[in-house]
Formats: structure tokens, C-alpha cells, sequence
């Protein structure tokens, strides 16, 4: 909504530049006009006949004459002939007179020549004590229009003016918001569209208006991804239930195998190298079994369907738990296990899957121990920042390599499918004899996350620190 709101105050503010544009464009050719008029040469000079009376027209013995002075004043002003009325209306002089012209005019004649043309030469008027001087121009070289306005017009025209300014600007205004609101209302709904596909949720809109042949193609691809969905959600869901299938079909003859195996290890008429042997059987389907079980687990997580038993437990007696089953399990000599748990954690209690979370705890223990064949000390720490409780386990052993962290992080390991992982580790890994084995701390960050908490890999492979809110 404000993207779009940001949009309608762009097409406003871009609307009222297009105005301002075209303003500036239109003084820009009104004073170009007003330029080129200036520059083309006036047909009758603007200066008018007015030095004749002075200068031009000389009076001898009661007859008036054009001396040469007057001539050249006349014609450099772009006048071709000129004659001297009486006040009767006779002619007292003519220069360079056409023909057709009388020796006499009535008052009316003369008032109208005054006003518009005289045979059709535009002319202008002078009254003067020698008479009425009249010079006139070439025809059609000058138009001529009369124009009167009442006074009380001429008072009032900055009003009407201003009158006028303001209705066009109130229209101007009001056009482009309603023109505005009719775009945004069009695009309002297409936004609402977008952002629905861009949450994973079906479209339908309404394919009519300007915006029709973007909400069919919103529409469409809608259509496209509901169909992958449900095409990924059979497929995942399929994946999950065979993966789920073989962990139980396997889980049985494991079983059996383990059993047998415990058995031979503990018969004494078997000689040490046979109870040997039975004992790395036991050991290595102990493994496969925990394999099968991770394997299980990331695909439950990884699609959500590894339901969380919420509830509410001490972090700090959990940590106390599992520090103790690693131990009395019979931890060997050359490892040495610390916990060190902050006072800050003690009494405070989170809200969350314990199992699982004993689990991620569980996984980074077995990872230092089985990483580290000839020993090393192993820290799990506990402490609380803010509203956060931070569970951390660090060894000082081989930690974890550099090829399984940018595995991991560079290569979005965490937000990857197992399948894409494991495709990705198979490409990197191809001339290595042996793949870097990424389960378990995988299914570490996806409890991380399915808790709303982060998983962080420190000091170089040497600590795994959990992040997970509290109650």
C-alpha cells in the first residue's frame, strides 16, 4: 500500500512537472512571438506623421507644399501618400496621391477612413492647425480591427483575470487528482496481487479496466504456481513418507544385527579378533542407524512436518542432564567435558521442544568426540542475553573444517534441500576420497530455526553457538 500510495505521489508530482513544462514552453513561444514581431520591419512607421506639422510642411502664400525633408520622413516610415483636409473636408494638398481619390469627404467618410481604411490603404490620421493630415501605407500591409471596451471592463479586468487564473488552476488541480485516484484505484488491486504471489498465496483478479491484461498475466501466473506447489507438495510429501517407509523397514534388521553382534562380542569361547570383529559391527550399525534416523529428522524439519512439542523447561537443567548421560555413558579418558553455566540462566525457563533441542545439544557432542579420536576438552556453556538463551558447545580440538563451513554458509547449506546439499557437496567433492559429512550439524540449524532461533559457527570451526528465545 505505501509503494503504491509512493507511486500515485510520483504520477502527481510528475503531472504537475508536464504542466510547468509546458508553461515555461508556451512563454517561452509567446515571447518568441513577441520577439520575431518585433523583429519584422513595421509597414507604417510607429512614429507616425506627427514632425510633418513642423518639419515636413511648409506653408507659402496660403498654399502648403512637401519639402524634401518631409518627403524622405514619409517614405523612410513606409508611407506612399499623403493628403491635407480642411475643415470642410476639401483637399487643401495631395502627394503622391492613387487615383480614385476625391477632392472632397464628408464628416462620415472621415470618420471612418480614421477608424479602418481609405480605398483600402490603411492610413493614418493627424489633426493639425494646417488641417487634417491623412498618410496612408501599401494596401494590405497593415490589418486593422476597431476594439472598444467599457471602462468599468478595463477597471475589473485584473480581477477577471485572476477570476479566470484560479478556475483553470482549481480545474488543472482537480483533474489530475481525479485522473490520479482513477490510476491508483486501477493499480491498487494488481498491487495487492503482486504482493499475495510474493507471500505463496492464489490470485484471482478482476480482468477489466486499463490494468486487464496485467491482472490476466497476474492471474496466469498464479495458476503456474499453485500447480507447483501442489506438484512440489505430493512430490515432498512422497519423498517423506518413503524416507519415513525405509527408516522403519531398517530400523528391524538393525536391530537384529546390533543384537547378534552385542551377543558375539560377549561370548568368551570366541577368541579376541572375533569379538573385535563383532564389536565394529555393532559399532558401525549403531552408526547407520543414527544415519537413518538424522536422515528422517531433516526431512521432517525440513518441510515442516516434524511437529514441535512446545512446553515449558529449564535450559540450565537440561544442559545439567545431558553433560551427565554423556558421561555415565563412559566417556574415555582423553576427553574432558566442562559445563559452565551462567547465573543468568538459572531459574529461567524456555518455551520450546526440549527433545529436539537435547537433540541439536546431543549432535555438536557426538561431532567433537567423534571428530577428535585422540581426545579434547569440550565447554558446554549456558547463558541468557536479553531475551534470548544462548547454548554454546566449543573444543579445542580439529573443529570444524573450513570446506564444511563454506559448505555450510557460503553455499546457503543451511537453506538448502538435503538432496541439493548433498548434490552440491558431491560436485565439490568429486576428487576428494572422502565427503564432508554435513547431517548432523544441518539438523542442528533446522531445530535452530524451527524454534525462531539462529545457529552460528565461531573461532574458526571451534564453537557452535545456539541462539533460541525464551518463554
Amino acid at each position: 500500500m505505501k509503494d503504491l500510495l509512493k507511486i500515485y505521489g510520483k504520477y502527481v508530482v510528475f503531472t504537475w512537472g508536464i504542466i510547468l513544462l509546458l508553461l515555461l514552453a508556451n512563454l517561452g513561444i509567446f515571447f518568441w512571438i513577441i520577439k520575431d514581431l518585433c523583429m519584422i520591419e513595421h509597414p507604417l512607421s510607429d512614429r507616425g506623421i506627427n514632425k510633418l506639422e513642423y518639419m515636413g510642411l511648409e506653408e507659402i502664400n496660403g498654399e502648403l507644399r512637401l519639402n524634401q525633408e518631409g518627403e524622405e520622413y514619409l517614405t523612410e516610415g513606409g508611407f506612399l501618400f499623403l493628403m491635407v483636409l480642411n475643415d470642410s473636408g476639401d483637399l487643401r494638398y495631395g502627394w503622391n496621391l492613387p487615383e480614385g481619390f476625391k477632392d472632397h469627404y464628408t464628416i462620415g467618410e472621415v470618420a471612418a477612413f480614421s477608424r479602418w481604411y481609405l480605398n483600402d490603404y490603411p492610413v493614418r490620421v493627424l489633426n493639425t492647425e494646417k488641417g487634417l493630415l491623412v498618410a496612408g501605407g501599401e494596401k494590405g500591409s497593415v490589418w486593422k480591427y476597431p476594439i472598444e471596451f467599457p471602462e468599468e471592463f478595463m477597471r475589473n479586468i485584473g480581477k477577471y483575470f485572476r477570476i479566470v487564473l484560479g478556475i483553470n488552476f482549481l480545474a488543472v488541480i482537480c483533474t489530475v487528482l481525479f485522473l490520479g485516484f482513477r490510476y491508483y484505484k486501477s493499480l491498487l488491486p494488481l498491487t495487492e496481487g503482486i504482493f499475495a504471489l510474493s507471500s505463496n498465496q492464489r490470485v484471482e483478479l478482476s480482468e477489466k479496466g486499463v490494468t486487464s491484461r496485467l491482472a490476466a498475466q497476474v492471474n496466469h501466473t498464479s495458476d503456474l504456481l499453485e500447480q507447483q506447489r501442489k506438484a512440489l507438495s505430493k512430490r515432498d510429501e512422497a519423498r517423506t513418507e518413503w524416507i519415513a517407509g525405509v527408516s522403519h523397514d531398517i530400523r528391524t534388521p538393525l536391530s537384529v544385527i546390533v543384537g547378534y553382534a552385542d551377543e558375539l562380542e560377549n561370548r568368551k569361547d570366541l577368541c579376541k579378533e572375533d569379538r573385535d570383529r563383532a564389536a565394529v559391527i555393532k559399532t558401525q550399525s549403531l552408526k547407520i542407524k543414527q544415519l537413518i534416523e538424522d536422515l528422517n529428522l531433516t526431512s521432517k524439519l525440513e518441510y515442516n512436518m516434524q511437529p514441535l512439542r512446545i512446553a515449558n523447561f529449564y535450559p540450565a537443567e537440561l544442559l545439567r542432564r545431558l553433560a551427565a548421560e554423556k558421561i555415565n555413558e563412559g566417556l574415555k579418558e582423553e576427553y574432558e567435558l566442562i559445563l559452565e553455566i551462567d547465573d543468568s540462566l538459572e531459574g529461567i525457563t524456555m518455551k520450546g521442544d526440549e527433545k529436539l533441542i537435547a537433540r541439536a545439544v546431543g549432535n555438536l557432542l557426538n561431532n567433537s568426540i567423534l571428530h577428535n579420536p585422540k581426545g579434547c576438552h569440550i565447554v558446554i556453556t549456558g547463558s541468557k542475553e536479553e531475551n534470548k538463551c544462548i547454548l554454546q558447545v566449543s573444543d579445542d580440538g580439529c573443529g570444524i573444517s573450513r570446506e564444511v563451513i563454506e559448505l555450510l554458509e557460503r553455499d546457503g547449506g543451511f537453506d538448502k534441500s538435503f538432496e541439493e546439499m548433498m548434490e552440491d557437496a558431491d560436485k565439490r567433492t568429486a576428487s576428494r576420497k572422502k565427503k564432508p559429512h554435513v547431517m548432523g550439524l544441518r539438523i542442528v540449524k533446522q531445530i535452530a530455526l524451527a524454534h525462531k532461533g539462529s545457529c552460528q559457527i565461531k573461532e574458526e570451526g571451534h564453537t557452535v553457538q545456539l541462539a533460541l528465545p525464551l518463554a
